[in-house]
């Protein structure tokens, strides 16, 4: 795979070199760059498989390094030193990122990513990775469909229910989604006071239960009708929720 490094630090790209030449050696350092300007001649000139892309750059960012061309047939990975609040945003925006101070584990896991898949749709996950940067919350996430990705606004999640290591995805759209990740790893993602984990099976929106009903120990009925269970040891901070949206 060949490969061009565009950051401004200098030893950050010979550090991020030296990694890669001793733990991916598959990985073909061609070229490298100290700005946006000059990566980008760098990419027409050496066309990379993958560029290992620094964001916080004087004169451009690396977001804007797609600004520069037509046709993206490069894989992006992000360089990054953004705290914990941003790296959720690349998280559910389906972004490779590295966090900066380069971790060898990480490095070969995002290569081994490149290399397994394209990154496809990629100035969709940036432009939903620059809305969700922008928020105290997810403003889009990205969900894996059979011919990409689907992105989606948070609040048109109904709710989501866990079968094994999948999760079923409820959407406002009467829309029904089976996503490889678990309800666990949603729950980080969404981590929201409208997002409320309610029993292990079920992560609800508050914001679309249409009815609370007592009967048989209690359940919920969704805007779209469909019920759910609440957990007994959940029941209480399920009402206390309620009573704070009731004002």
């Amino acid at each position: 795979m060949k490969a061009i490094i565009i950051d401004d630090e200098a030893k950050a790209r010979r550090i991020l070199e030296a990694l890669l030449a001793e733990h991916c050696p598959d990985v073909q350092v061609i070229a490298s760059a100290d700005d946006v300007p000059a990566g980008v001649k760098a990419i027409n000139r050496e066309k990379p498989d993958v560029v290992f892309l620094d964001i916080e750059m004087p004169g451009y960012t690396g977001f804007q390094l797609l600004d520069f061309f037509d046709n993206i047939s490069f894989d992006i990975i992000f360089t990054t030193a953004y705290s914990d609040h941003a790296l959720k945003a690349f998280e559910v925006s389906a972004i490779d990122y590295l966090l900066k101070p380069i971790q060898i584990e990480q490095l070969v896991k995002a290569v081994e990513k490149v290399r397994k898949k394209k990154n496809h749709q990629l100035a969709e996950k940036i432009e939903a990775l620059k809305q969700n940067l922008l928020e105290n919350k997810p403003a889009k996430i990205a969900l894996p469909v059979a011919d990409g990705l689907l992105f989606v606004k948070p609040e048109d999640v109904l709710y989501l229910k866990a079968e094994s290591s999948y999760t079923h995805i409820y959407l406002q759209t009467d829309r029904a989604l089976l996503v490889s990740k678990t309800l666990k790893e949603f729950e980080k993602l969404l981590d929201h006071p409208h997002f409320m984990r309610i029993h292990r099976s079920y992560l609800i929106n508050l914001n679309h239960v249409k009815q609370y009903v007592k009967s048989d120990g209690g359940h919920l009925e969704m805007d779209n009708g469909d019920i759910v269970y609440f957990s007994k040891d959940k029941k209480d901070e399920l009402m206390a929720a309620f009573n704070s949206m009731a004002g």
